[in-house]
């Protein structure tokens, strides 16, 4: 039976607010802040939104509160052309908000409240659930509650569905709930809260990789920000460089953006070694613009420098 390239994205939506500052405060300290915007995030708003840019055949799933906030989210959705049979409603909790701080380097501290995302109920993962076997690939975080992470990856493992898990923000959380998951992705930060390895160079990378993939996933794959990302099957290491698209002044969705590139690249049917390679051609476009959703990609720019890349390989 030919496995659908339908991708499920399950996740967090949040408001974000965007504040640009010199450098991250020291403790105790007030500092100035250069300016304020505020705009759509969430892990999972930013996976869904590249995925549907990309071109991918998908379906959204998240839960937002009765506010505001929701009522932008909602419009965005359409605007994207994101499907909202799968959004979800909590009566008593706000939307998810994410507060980012991004220093003059273009790189950024994120502190979120959880809100509706922390509400998936039984009605809400039986309906999950159900709709599981309509999907090839499941794309998750851990943005929203565990207990819905834990049930979904067991639905996913008993239809056959291949998962690929964005391992951030890391919680404290038994490493054997990966179990048989596709792709594990933690980037540097999220491997060593994960792994107890503090990670200065490649050789402890490497380390964590193996200690991951004890979880018993079938591959890990790091994410490295500017250093490319390093993959490990059990087997062998493979370290991507990464792409260059142009200046690096935002690095807020990179990483979901590039999660989102290797499950699209993978629902295609392309190797893992090519949908890495493809991930970080759409992870390079991201930092070279602002914010979380603006930043991402469409499908063309992607597969230009992904094509690119390619030549600079061979």
């Amino acid at each position: 039976m030919q496995r659908s390239p339908r991708i499920l994205v399950v996740g967090s939506a949040n408001a974000d607010v965007i504040l640009h500052v010199p450098r991250n405060p020291y403790n105790g300290e007030s500092l100035l802040v250069r300016s304020r915007t505020e705009g759509l995030g969430g892990k999972g708003s930013n996976r869904a939104v590249a995925l549907s840019r990309l071109g991918a055949k998908m379906e959204f799933s998240c839960k937002l509160g009765r506010d505001v906030q929701s009522d932008v989210l909602l419009s965005a959705y359409g605007h994207e052309k994101i499907s909202s049979d799968l959004i979800f409603f909590d009566e008593q909790t706000g939307t998810g908000t994410a507060y980012v701080l991004v220093d003059g380097n273009g790189n950024n501290t994120i502190l979120s409240y959880m809100g509706a995302n922390d509400t998936f109920n039984r009605r809400d993962l039986d309906k999950l659930v159900t709709e599981m076997p309509r999907f090839g690939f499941l794309s998750l975080e851990l943005e929203i509650s565990l207990s819905a992470v834990e049930e979904l990856l067991q639905a996913s493992r008993k239809h056959g569905v291949h998962a690929i898990v964005d391992a951030g923000p890391a919680r404290e959380l038994p490493l054997d709930l990966f179990r048989d998951v596709l792709v594990l992705s933690p980037n540097e930060v999220e491997a060593a809260q994960l792994t107890g390895i503090s990670i200065t160079g490649m050789r402890d990378a490497r380390l964590a990789c193996i200690k991951l993939y004890e979880s018993g996933c079938r591959n890990v794959v790091l994410k490295l920000g500017a250093q490319g990302a390093l993959l490990y099957d059990g087997c062998d290491f493979v370290h991507f460089e990464a792409c260059r698209a142009g200046e690096a002044v935002d690095t807020t969705a990179a990483g979901d953006c590039f999660m989102a590139a290797l499950t699209f690249a993978l629902s295609r049917g392309t190797d893992m070694h090519n949908s890495i390679r493809y991930a970080n051609a759409a992870a390079a476009i991201s930092v070279t613009r602002r914010g979380a959703i603006d930043a991402l990609p469409f499908g063309e720019e992607v597969e230009l420098l992904y094509s690119r890349s390619l030549k600079e390989v061979t």
